[in-house]
């Protein structure tokens, strides 16, 4: 059976590495120079700067895109954070922890909880904060923007629930030795040890449903028995010729690469910057030092409107956060439009199907109920599942 992937990024790779072991006969279509998408790292003055996302899985070998990886036969080392994360409040910081904050904040989370779970409400997670300490209603905001790109009042409770059990289930993060570029490179190299294709430079101009829905390219066109896109629910619609897709909006932000003389941060693990417009950060060079050549410190910040100022904004809260530090700032990436930081706000995803039986989403704009990449691999894992 042949299978057609419109995207080589994650989810575009982990839907043809898995189904190319399964036999199908898998053929992936880049529009950029290479694969990877916003999952990979460019070597830009001696670093490894990600072209989208940080080099970190939310649950590292642990979590859904670890099994999926080893199940597929991808061979990435994955050093699993220690500790997993600390806050940084009022200049102070401490690990992460359930003393961090009062024990009557737990209470209402709890009983959150159970109200959401028995569907007598939802309360959006904006109303909720109001309730809460200080700190740990700055500390939810610092996690949903480092973890979602999103702010309290995108998400609402009932959309926190399946996030909780896999915190509990999987734990925290874990770096990718050699960071997002050694992921998709060894999905690239499953493809094509099962005869796989993945062709860059290559862009799908069109897209024909039907019993065998066809890809046009300039001046080519392919018909396969299935296809998968991993340009999300909008572009795949435009693709078709339906513009008219009902999309939820895509999330914003801005991450800032900085070369450090000395580690700031000192562990693999989560910073989480509280009550500042920049969210946390992470210094992979801890679990990989071939990542730089000095000492790399990944910020991120999530964004409203992708402005100017909240940009200006973000970089005075790191002039004032690494005051005394030697530093550099190496690259300040910003994500929106067609390259968002996600396709679709988190919370909001739309599913993996579409109208038609042979054609399906995958990828960052259909994720399963989980942060970022290893949602990603849920949606993968429930697509190829059908499939096969």
């Amino acid at each position: 059976m042949k299978v057609g992937i419109i995207g080589a990024g994650l989810g575009g790779l982990l839907s043809g590495a898995y189904l190319s072991e399964k036999g199908f006969d898998v053929e992936i279509f880049e529009k950029l120079p290479f694969a990877g998408g916003r999952f990979t790292s460019i070597n830009y003055r001696g670093y490894e700067v990600s072209t989208g996302a940080l080099h970190m899985i939310p649950h590292g070998r642990r979590g859904p895109l670890g099994k999926l990886l080893r199940e597929i036969g991808c061979r990435v080392e994955i050093v699993d954070s220690k500790p997993e994360g600390e806050i940084f409040w009022d200049g102070e910081r401490e690990p992460l922890s359930r003393k961090c904050f009062p024990w009557k904040d737990y209470a209402k989370f709890n009983m959150e909880l159970i109200l959401t779970k028995l569907k007598l409400r939802s309360k959006n997670l904006e109303n909720f904060g109001e309730k809460l300490d200080r700190k740990t209603y700055f500390f939810m905001k610092s996690f949903l923007g480092w973890s979602f790109s999103i702010f309290p009042e995108h998400m609402n409770f009932k959309k926190v629930v399946p996030v909780y059990h896999n915190l509990a289930k999987y734990r925290g993060p874990g770096i990718p030795v050699g960071g997002c570029r050694a992921v998709t490179d060894g999905l690239v190299e499953v493809i094509q040890s099962n005869d796989g294709c993945v062709f860059l430079r290559k862009e799908v101009k069109a897209l024909k449903p039907g019993k065998n829905p066809e890809l046009v390219f300039n001046g080519d066109s392919r018909k396969f028995d299935i296809i998968l896109s991993d340009i999300g629910h909008r572009l795949t619609g435009k693709l078709i010729g339906e513009d008219a897709v009902n999309h939820p909006p895509e999330s914003r932000g801005v991450k800032y690469t900085i070369s450090l003389d000395e580690p700031f941060v000192g562990h693999t693990g989560v910073l989480f910057v509280l009550g500042k417009s920049i969210a946390g950060m992470n210094e992979v060079t801890n679990a990989d030092e071939n990542l730089g050549r000095k000492h790399m410190l990944q910020i991120h910040q999530p964004l409203r409107e992708g402005s100017r100022e909240e940009i200006l904004q973000g970089l005075r809260e790191i002039k004032e956060i690494l005051k005394g530090c030697s530093y550099e700032i190496i690259a300040v990436q910003s994500y929106r439009g067609d390259w968002p930081v996600n396709r679709i706000m988190a919370g909001m995803d739309i599913g993996n199907r579409t109208k038609y039986d042979n054609i399906y989403v995958v990828g960052d704009g259909a994720k399963g109920d989980d942060i970022e990449v290893d949602g990603v691999a849920i949606g993968v894992k429930r697509v190829v599942e059908e499939i096969v």
